[in-house]
């Protein structure tokens, strides 16, 4: 801008007066030698007292902030009650030089959002603890956003490959090596959790995100993903799924405690049977015994809640005829309809043999009809059983009429609730545990249907559950049997258990089946008995002092010969599908569960000798 003159032509004088644009004419000194109207407002002067100021001084005192731009130099100025931001830009002119102030307001504002929104976005991401990356598959190389540093202070970018796998939690390394080996090679998307080590030495659990972007010239795809600390969430989950656990083992534990003196009961009682007792001595041990089996329903609801709760309930469909397991359960709660002077009416439609579990079938029929039962004062209870085609799906439904009680409508809602009770006050007449009702809709849905029902207060209940039931060949039928026929003689038979009334109970209840039983206290006298009498058969217990029946059952099995093809039974309180499983792991043939009859013992040495 050298040799610009003090002065301009009055043309050019008339001339800037017209301009729309606030402007000033400066000389080479950037001294103002004329301004217009626009501008003087714009700085907040007289256009006359302008004059031979100096334009940076005059802009940096007018503006309210100043910021260096590309295009030059932005001010920001209060004018008419409102701000604007203008851009100063010198453009060379005729014997001299022009100042122009351009209003860059829209351009500002626009910027100033664009920076809220990425600070606000910085802010929620560093609150989050969200961070983004990309990976060169070429380089073996990550770059990371500063959310990722996880405390190291040397994490700036790049990041070698091997220098992250350090970091990484050894059972995770194979996980993200084969995601990021096929999307960097084949594209695509994956999400997974990774454990990282943070700056304090902490395993810092991240969900991570992963996307192929474009692909390189040598045929590898770049990798983009973004991640998240989830390390509360996490250590949050394992915690419950731990608690989960041990609830699931304290409830088993407690189940097998009970189960193990309920045993000695149910099986003395049953031995009381065979004895010469007076009319109302019979009708005490009958309700003995049908007091013992609700018990064992209970016990039997409260391990399947700790099943379904581990997720180790397991469905075991079989060939069953339907109308034979409701006959039996109609059959049984006979009793409970009889002393309360109710009906108790069951019928089935034709339909042949099911494909079915029968052992849950029979659970959620002697949960609804049980409960018809129970919550009726008057009338009784009908049992309906039929069949339905459903998009050519072969279904079994059952109806359970009772003329009850019926069930409120505030409490129609809860009703399936585990633990919920539509009578829960202290004076409440028919008493349970409450998860019966949920644990049987449970199991419907396990089996390819759904429970419901309808109800009115003071009118009684319909209670409905539908199953999936493939139609199927009938099962051979069992070789018939009666206790009194003394089935088992012949064979001589070992008991194994650590409980004296448990050992009283098994050899008692084998001699009246016919069998000439011994009895063994702990694992190593089963062993040494096993290896001096030749036994037909064994009943284990499973938990004992000392040497187990599962570990004596292992030992057993290494002897080789003869001895080591001696069918074992598990007889036990264990009951757990885990646990059954380890059972036939260790070599053991069959399992009866504690407590037992002496039908369901026969039946299982029947099976097992063919």
């Amino acid at each position: 801008m050298a040799n610009l003159r003090r002065a301009a032509p009055t043309a050019e004088n008339d001339r800037l007066a017209a301009a729309p644009l606030p402007m000033a004419l400066v000389d080479d000194g950037m001294t103002i030698v004329e301004a217009n109207e626009a501008f003087a407002r714009m700085v907040g002067h007289r256009g006359p007292g302008l004059r031979g100021q100096n334009l940076d001084a005059v802009l940096k005192s007018a503006a309210l902030e100043q910021r260096t731009g590309e295009g030059g130099p932005v001010y920001r100025f209060a004018s008419g009650g409102s701000e604007i931001w203008a851009r100063l830009r010198i453009e060379p002119s005729v014997g001299s030089a022009a100042a122009l102030l351009l209003d860059v307001t829209p351009e500002y504002l626009l910027l100033e959002r664009i920076k809220a929104d990425f600070a606000s976005r910085e802010s929620l991401m560093h609150v989050a603890e969200v961070g983004v990356w990309r990976y060169d598959p070429d380089l073996e190389l990550y770059h990371f956003s500063s959310e990722l540093s996880l405390g190291h202070a040397d994490a700036g970018p790049p990041v070698p490959l091997v220098a992250l796998q350090r970091l990484q939690h050894p059972d995770d390394v194979a996980v993200d090596t084969a995601i990021r080996d096929r999307l960097t090679r084949e594209g695509g998307v994956a999400e997974a959790e990774m454990r990282y080590l943070d700056g304090k030495g902490e395993w810092r659990h991240l969900q991570v995100h992963y996307r192929s972007g474009e692909q390189r010239p040598s045929g590898r795809f770049l990798m983009y993903g973004i991640s998240q600390n989830v390390t509360p969430l996490a250590l949050a989950r394992d915690e419950a799924k731990t608690a989960t656990a041990s609830k699931s083992d304290f409830l088993a534990s407690v189940s097998h405690e009970i189960r193990t003196p309920m045993n000695g009961i149910v099986g003395v009682l049953n031995l009381l049977k065979r004895e010469q007792l007076t009319g109302e001595g019979r009708d005490l041990l009958g309700e003995a015994l049908a007091c013992s089996d609700m018990l064992a329903q209970l016990i039997n609801d409260v391990l399947d809640f700790s099943k379904m709760e581990a997720g180790k309930l397991e469905i075991s469909p079989v060939p069953t005829d339907p109308a034979a397991v409701m006959e039996s359960v109609v059959t049984l709660l006979h009793s409970q309809a009889d002393a309360k002077n109710l009906y108790l009416r069951g019928e089935a439609e034709p339909m042949g043999w099911s494909l079915i579990d029968p052992l849950r079938f029979r659970q959620c029929l002697f949960n609804v009809i049980g409960n018809a039962v129970k919550f009726t004062q008057e009338g009784g209870v009908s049992v309906r059983l039929s069949l339905a085609e459903d998009d050519g799906a072969r279904r079994l439904r059952c109806e359970v009429q009772d003329t009850g009680i019926g069930i409120p409508a505030a409490a129609q809602a809860a009703l399936f609730d585990r633990f919920a009770q539509a009578d829960t006050g202290t004076t409440r007449r028919f008493g349970g545990t409450g998860l019966g009702l949920a644990i049987s809709r449970a199991l419907t849905r396990m089996m390819g249907g759904d429970m419901g029902f309808d109800s009115a207060e003071g009118a009684g209940s319909t209670f409905w559950f539908e199953i999936a039931a493939p139609a199927a060949e009938a099962a051979e039928a069992a070789p018939a049997f009666h206790l009194a026929e003394a089935p088992l003689e012949g064979l001589r038979i070992l008991i194994v258990d650590d409980n004296r009334t448990n050992r009283i109970v098994g050899l008692k209840t084998l001699e009246a089946l016919g069998a000439s039983a011994d009895t063994a206290d702990s694992g190593e006298m089963a062993i040494l008995s096993m290896t001096t009498v030749p036994y037909d058969l064994v009943l284990m217990d499973i938990n004992m002092p000392g040497m187990d029946g599962m570990e004596a059952t292992r030992r057993v099995r290494q002897l080789g010969g003869a001895l080591a093809q001696t069918p074992i039974i598990a007889l036990t309180a264990d009951v757990m599908s885990h646990h059954t499983a380890a059972y036939r792991a260790a070599g053991m043939n069959g399992f009866v569960p504690k407590p037992f009859t002496p039908t369901d013992l026969l039946a299982e040495i029947m099976r097992l000798a063919g």
